[in-house]
């Protein structure tokens, strides 16, 4: 096994997410379409077209320079995988940089995302017959010399417990907010409602916060992303807009409602799916303290605006590179000093 190989093992995969005709693909889909309800085709969809532009073999070569691997690969360990299932293949990115490290990943994937992550599995078993033996699916994490664990703050807590006596690495809850300037165009207020909708709200890199600059009104932001409306053909997404539309308005409290987002004054950082925070700040110096403070809750930072602090521009949100590690964590690093 050498990089070139496997590199190119996984461009194969990301040119097979764009084929129209695969019926092995198509049957994954549906597959992953009735075991989840939120991975509607348009869901499914943008991940696949996502993945496919990411896993080019140039790309992927370029990855492996920048985190300086080269052959021989180490003797195999074996690294466990609990995978999230709250957007489509989201726990691919984890697969690649086990693969990448040298080792074997054995994988417990979640109940809401088994058809997909079962469809690369085989092909990438196809492709490449010896990765048959370093991807293992398993019920069960045993005798495993590492583990990558993705679940909830709850969750969280169980896996650090569990895995304390192994190297981990245990994500918790994320959010992501977006920093408006006042000087967006009405396109790149479209494009910030992209990063709210996108996956119907469901990932960590999806807005649940807006910081506006004093004065600023958010209807703004509201007219802006009416042609978003959409959101709202999809009916879990629709149950949980009304929901909390009607608590809102059973528990009397102020919000903005365009008829498929609620938008409330408030500074904290989740919001739920059908809902939007919103707060203002005053200067920079206000901003650099409120991302610091809640610097371990944050994924991503949406802005045009240039700051102290990484952000990307409006649409990109859910458009991460090969390098960028959920958490801040580079996951190969990790994996190769196990």
């Amino acid at each position: 096994m050498n990089y070139t190989e496997l590199c190119s093992s996984f461009a194969r995969l990301g040119a097979t997410f764009a084929e129209p005709d695969n019926g092995n693909l198509a049957l994954a889909k549906r597959r992953a379409s009735a075991e989840n309800h939120w991975f509607d085709e348009k869901s499914v969809d943008h991940a696949l077209a996502s993945w496919h532009e990411l896993l080019t073999e140039q790309n992927l070569l370029e990855w492996v320079k920048k985190e300086g691997r080269s052959e021989p690969f180490p003797e195999p360990k074996n690294i466990g995988i609990v995978m999230a299932g709250n957007i489509p293949l989201v726990g691919l990115h984890d697969l690649l940089c086990v693969l990448l490290s040298g080792h074997r990943a054995y994988i417990k994937l979640s109940s809401d995302d088994t058809a997909l992550m079962n469809f690369v599995i085989q092909e990438l078993s196809r492709y490449s017959p010896w990765l048959e033996e370093r991807l293992v699916v398993v019920e069960r994490l045993k005798e495993i010399d590492a583990i990558i664990a993705t679940g909830s703050n709850n969750s969280s807590r169980y896996f650090e417990y569990y895995f304390r006596d192994i190297p981990h690495i245990i994500r918790k809850n994320r959010n992501s907010l977006a920093i408006l300037t006042g000087t967006e165009t009405e396109a790149e207020l479209f494009e910030i409602g992209k990063d709210v909708f996108t996956y119907y709200g469901l990932g960590c890199r999806n807005i649940t916060q807006l910081l506006l600059p004093e004065g600023m009104s958010p209807t703004h932001f509201y007219d802006a992303i009416a042609d978003h409306f959409e959101v709202l053909n999809h009916n879990k997404y629709a149950n949980n807009y009304t929901y909390h539309r009607a608590l809102f308005l059973l528990n009397q409290q102020k919000h903005l409602d365009n008829n498929f987002l609620l938008l409330k004054e408030d500074s904290t950082l989740y919001s739920p799916v059908g809902c939007l925070n919103y707060s203002f700040y005053k200067n920079e110096k206000e901003l650099e303290r409120y991302v610091k403070d809640n610097a371990e809750q944050i994924q991503v930072i949406v802005s045009k605006g240039r700051f102290s602090f990484p952000t990307v521009l409006p649409g990109q949100a859910q458009k991460p590179a090969l390098y960028d590690y959920a958490d801040g964590v580079n996951t190969v690093e990790f994996c190769v000093k196990v």
